[in-house]
């Protein structure tokens, strides 16, 4: 890859941590996220996926984790992952995606249908966007009720 195209994307101001030892698996995250972006509570859209092994009772919530040299940029052919001016976040113009899916092959943080993935009724590939329209930050963080996930600011607040 080119060091002058890794150069001028612009870093993340804020990301998401994640702590699968604190999450409980009640899912809310997933309901916020699915209703905001889609309008309605269907966790199979959100943009957050928690794995849940509920025989070992042991969740693990999945979210772009906004890469500082975001592969899935630099793959997508029709240049629908954007960088948002405001926060830096990487996200997908659902209007310019075509579906090739070379974003989540490209993602190396991507397991099967996580971080990454088609959107069932779209047509087109989805990932966190870490609430960019929203004026309060990412809501997932709002609601976990245990702060299994965490926004970090750039400059360690």
């Amino acid at each position: 890859m080119d060091s002058n195209l890794s150069a001028a994307v612009p870093e993340p101001m804020v990301r998401l941590a994640v702590y699968p030892d604190r999450c409980r698996g009640c899912g809310l995250c997933e309901l916020v996220c699915s209703t905001l972006h889609e309008g309605e509570s269907r966790p199979s859209v959100s943009r957050i996926k928690v794995e849940k092994d509920r025989e070992n009772y042991r969740f693990t919530p999945s979210v772009c984790v906004q890469c500082t040299v975001p592969k899935c940029l630099f793959a997508c052919p029709t240049g629908a992952v954007k960088v948002d001016e405001r926060t830096g976040a990487r996200y997908i113009d659902e209007d310019l995606c075509t579906g090739c899916g070379l974003c989540a092959e490209a993602c190396p943080f991507a397991s099967e249908g996580t971080v990454i993935f088609m959107h069932p009724s779209k047509g087109v590939y989805v990932k966190c966007d870490l609430c960019r329209r929203r004026s309060g930050g990412p809501a997932c963080v709002e609601v976990c009720p245990t702060h299994a996930i965490v926004l970090h600011e750039k400059g360690g607040r």
